[in-house]
């Protein structure tokens, strides 16, 4: 089993919205919201009836746009996720920076993209406090 390590930092627990013909994907970390440091990222893949996806490679593809007030170049981190069985991918990500980011999901079968899911998630340099 191969593990990756992407450096990024940012909070987020998001599932696809099931398509009538391609899987669902849901992904969630460990901790949530994320912190600074090592993270889980686990991905679930499962298809139009609800049955787990096992014969796909999952890719996750963080990027934080460039600001061009700051003068801060874009970041760019992607990856591929480890298949732990029963439609589960996971991996480690290192947190290393707060802000929006733009991340991707990717399922792919035989190099052809079955799924995907897409999100703007803001990273937390200190987790938030839960609201009551």
């Amino acid at each position: 089993m191969r593990s990756i390590v992407v450096v990024l930092a940012f909070a987020f627990a998001v599932s696809a919205a099931a398509q009538s013909s391609g899987p669902t994907l849901a992904l969630t970390t460990k901790p949530s919201p994320l912190g600074l440091g090592q993270n889980l990222f686990e991905v679930s893949v499962k298809d139009a009836k609800g049955q787990p996806v096992t014969n796909v490679t999952v890719a996750l593809l963080m990027v934080m746009p460039a600001d061009p007030k700051t003068k801060h170049p874009e970041m760019r981190t992607e990856g591929s996720l480890n298949n732990v069985g029963g439609g589960k991918y996971s991996g480690i990500a290192i947190v290393t920076m707060a802000g929006d980011w733009d991340v991707t999901v990717t399922a792919r079968r035989d190099g052809k993209v079955i799924g995907e899911k897409k999100a703007r998630v803001t990273a937390y340099a200190k987790a938030p406090a839960p609201k009551k």
